[in-house]
């Protein structure tokens, strides 16, 4: 696989960039909320981020917004994996709670339904109750956002690309799209990267996912923005225009 030279890639990555901020917000509110199999994912709109990631990266500090959005991101995870765990205790507890009640009703005659209500009545159970048990567990401040990872890490990409760190940005691209289905700009700077780095295969498996997010989009108010970028590295890939 051939190399290029990093200051050619960080420009030609560089002249792509210009619609980060707009891009994420597209992409965060940006796709159709309709109940059926081809809905990507579940998205709330919560409006713009305002913290130090963000301030840092419009302020073009992007040394500190690599950080902070990586923070953001941890922070993200920890909360992730508290609810998880918290769903997940609910669940086992209301388990026991069923087995207790079909051992009582086996045991004594009793009716099941009955012994189950009464068993399960101390039990915390339901989505208001594990949330906020998890809330409490994770630092959540009102200086830096713990959600939505994929668009904490795809910024910690952008920050990157601008100071050079092609290849960590390329993890956190990589990473971001694992985290969230419908961050298009990742896959399109995934396969800038790959393609400028001589993986076609790679850019056009990225393009390939671009093709069926745009399928999915539908009416999406990002549609002109995915389109744009699938026919830009339609023709990269081609070799209609040149990156370098």
């Amino acid at each position: 696989m051939a190399q290029f030279p990093g200051k050619p890639l960080l420009l030609a990555l560089c002249c792509h960039l210009t619609l980060g901020v707009s891009t994420s917000l597209a992409q965060d509110t940006g796709m159709p909320a309709e109940a059926d199999t081809r809905m990507l994912d579940t998205v709330e709109v919560t409006g713009l981020q305002n913290d130090p990631a963000m301030a840092a990266f419009r302020a073009g500090d992007y040394e500190t917004a690599e950080v902070e959005f990586l923070e953001n991101a941890m922070c993200a995870l920890r909360l992730e994996r508290s609810l998880v765990a918290s769903f997940d205790g609910a669940r086992i507890a209301s388990d026991r709670a069923d087995t207790f009640a079909r051992s009582a009703s086996s045991n004594s005659g009793a009716n099941t339904r009955g012994a189950g209500a009464g068993a399960s009545q101390d039990i915390p159970v339901g989505v208001a109750d594990t949330t906020s048990i998890a809330a409490r567990s994770v630092e959540n401040t009102s200086d830096r956002t713990c959600d939505k990872r994929g668009r904490q890490l795809y910024f910690a990409g952008l920050s990157q690309v601008q100071l050079g760190k092609t290849q960590d940005a390329l993890r956190n691209f990589e990473r971001a799209t694992a985290a969230s289905k419908i961050l298009y700009d990742a896959h399109y700077k995934i396969a800038l990267i790959k393609l400028l780095e001589g993986d076609t295969r790679r850019a056009e498996a990225e393009l390939a996912k671009i093709e069926r997010i745009l399928v999915r989009c539908r009416n999406c108010e990002a549609r002109s923005e995915i389109i744009e970028r699938r026919d830009h590295l339609t023709k990269a890939i081609g070799g209609e225009v040149m990156l370098r």
